[in-house]
């Protein structure tokens, strides 16, 4: 199995539906989920090998320090189980309020704070708290890592 097929099958089985991978990527390390379509669409970063950048950094410390149980699990995993979030949360969120906050957040912590993110990685952590869940995303990254 490929690295995308890994992600496609774990994101779909999170979301308990098709997962569409888009075929343009985010230059750097950006990750993002579609919400405005009816289905959801996961764009990944040009490459799924690059460095963590600061605010990879920060995002993993702000999950783990919320949720000490994610420390034994990857990054990748943390990321999509967020992204997911935004998918599973996406009618409760305000698109324009969103972007609104998004352009003012100077800080990658600001940026963890807005609401919507917040509430994403707060999905990502209820998700992760079922143990059967757990089990699931270990066997995401035996694949992934493969």
């Amino acid at each position: 199995m490929t690295k995308l097929q890994a992600i496609r099958h774990f994101t779909t089985f999170v979301l308990s539906e098709k997962v569409t991978i888009a075929r343009d990527r985010f230059t750097g390390s950006n990750f993002g989920m579609g919400i405005l379509s009816n289905t959801p669409r996961l764009k990944l970063p040009d490459s799924l090998d690059y460095p963590p950048d600061e605010c990879d950094k920060a995002f993993r410390k702000d999950f783990i320090e919320r949720c000490p149980l994610a420390r034994g699990f990857s990054s990748i995993t943390l990321t999509l189980l967020h992204e997911c979030g935004y998918w599973a949360t996406r009618s409760i969120i305000d698109i324009v309020e969103y972007e609104k906050w998004h352009v003012r957040a100077e800080s990658q912590e600001e940026y963890m704070k807005i609401p919507w993110e917040h509430l994403a990685t707060e999905w990502a952590i209820c998700w992760l708290h079922s143990p059967a869940n757990r089990k699931v995303a270990k066997a995401f990254e035996r694949e992934y890592f493969g």
